[in-house]
């Protein structure tokens, strides 16, 4: 790891608070991270650094990222996806056996898991899979961390209570779980009165946002990518200060140094930039000029067969159809948004057209009820060709729930049986109270920008 690279240093600093805090505490089984949102992806970074060979720490680290649906079916997920991870480490495995440090752990016994129900909780099987694996390590003693960092968490108090029901079964001495919790939030704060000296919460002072700025704006300061990412940091320090006129300077600024690039896809990435950010103003008049533009440059950016101009072509009517919205203009909003849809699916880019498709969907639903029914099956059938984790990590799964009720109403058989099998494969067999209660939650929720529902339920 490049130590003067930002990034690194900060990656480092974790590592340094891990070994100081943990040094000692042979009791120790639960570790609660306290991170801040927008450090996810940075810890993320340090948990795959730490199972990887280039780890610094002595413990064995093993990140899984598997989706948290529900204390019930969520050790088998992971024992799952461990077996998964380690038939496909068949590589790694010869090396360390030629290097004269073989691993020599029998997963045999724990491959029935794929032929039990999926709601059959498996805690004491994957407890007594952990101890194992940690017990065939090469260089003992060595302690194993599993890092848990779901995709998705569809209930945090489940997510908790599972934690918690680990703990009274015993999590075998040398094995750790690590998990992220949000500063202000605890999530998953776990009375430590029954465990005695198991439990860790620890929140690391980090200076994210002053590294990825130092990193982004290294380099030749005459550099047009150099000089954008100059002015974001700029016009962020603004937005956060809610200044609109520094906000607007430094937008000009933005536009200004991306047109000189002669690049079509930086110059409307710049206009996209701009708008989006002028939308935390709501009204400005400035966005719909900046969006028609943007829009303008990026279709002449795809004729020269730039390929980073067909992507921003999407995201634009994405925020026209917001923009429309917050005007009030929701036809307009919902044609927009179709337009969206159709394109991303027209260039095979399902997620973003389902999440286009739902805004269009819901819109419909509160503003348009003639055209709904219409949209949803165009919705519907927009996404059959997902596989399961796209489907289970974006909105899709919602538009399944509301068209299978339409298709059980009119005696769609076909469907109804169709959208059954996926959805109990993905969420279970109560896989509508799943995901009603996951979109009461707005667990998954992946909308346009949501400044315009909020401001919809404030004016209506």
């Amino acid at each position: 790891m490049n130590e003067h690279n930002p990034i690194a240093q900060e990656i480092n600093k974790i590592q340094q608070h891990w070994q100081k805090a943990t040094a000692g505490r042979q009791d120790l089984r639960l570790v609660r991270l306290i991170i801040k949102p927008e450090e996810a992806r940075l810890y993320e970074g340090f948990c795959k650094l730490e199972s990887s060979p280039h780890g610094q720490l002595r413990e064995v680290f093993v990140t899984h990222l598997t989706s948290f649906d529900n204390e019930d079916t969520f050790s088998t997920a992971i024992i799952k996806d461990w077996l998964q991870t380690y038939d496909e480490s068949a590589p790694l495995l010869q090396q360390m056996e030629a290097q004269g440090t073989p691993l020599t752990w029998d997963p045999a016994p724990y491959r029935h898991v794929a032929m039990l129900p999926p709601q059959q909780a498996q805690d004491a099987l994957l407890l007594q899979m952990l101890s194992s694996f940690r017990a065939a390590l090469p260089e003992q003693p060595r302690e194993l961390v599993l890092a848990l960092l779901p995709r998705q968490v569809s209930d945090t108090r489940s997510f908790c209570n599972w934690l918690t029901q680990l703990l009274k079964r015993g999590i075998p001495a040398g094995i750790k779980i690590l998990v992220l919790d949000h500063v202000g939030k605890d999530y998953l704060a776990i009375n430590d009165r029954p465990f005695p000296g198991q439990l860790l919460s620890m929140h690391i002072p980090l200076e994210l946002e002053k590294a990825v700025q130092r990193l982004a704006t290294s380099g030749n300061p005459n550099d047009p990518e150099i000089q954008y990412r100059k002015c974001l940091f700029e016009m962020g320090a603004a937005l956060q200060a809610k200044d609109l006129r520094l906000l607007h300077y430094w937008g000009e600024r933005m536009l200004e140094c991306t047109q000189r690039s002669g690049n079509k896809g930086l110059f409307a990435t710049a206009h996209i930039t701009y708008a989006g950010m002028l939308f935390n103003f709501k009204r400005d008049p400035k966005i719909l000029q900046l969006l028609e533009k943007g829009a303008r440059i990026a279709k002449q950016g795809m004729q020269q067969h730039d390929p980073a101009c067909l992507p921003l072509v999407i995201q634009f009517y994405g925020y026209q159809g917001a923009y429309a919205q917050i005007r009030r203009n929701f036809t307009e909003a919902i044609d927009w948004f179709i337009k969206q849809a159709t394109t991303a699916q027209e260039h095979q880019f399902l997620p973003q057209a389902v999440t286009a498709w739902y805004s269009a969907v819901e819109l419909t639903r509160r503003k348009d009820s003639s055209r709904y029914y219409d949209l949803l099956a165009q919705a519907y059938q927009a996404g059959v060709n997902m596989n399961d984790d796209e489907i289970s990590s974006s909105v899709y799964c919602y538009l399944c729930s509301d068209y299978y009720d339409y298709a059980y109403t009119n005696k769609m058989q076909t469907i109804v049986q169709e959208i059954d099998e996926k959805m109990s494969r993905l969420f279970g067999r109560d896989w509508r109270e799943e995901l009603a209660r996951m979109k009461k939650n707005k667990t998954r929720m992946l909308l346009q920008p949501q400044i315009m529902e909020e401001e919809e339920e404030i004016s209506e």
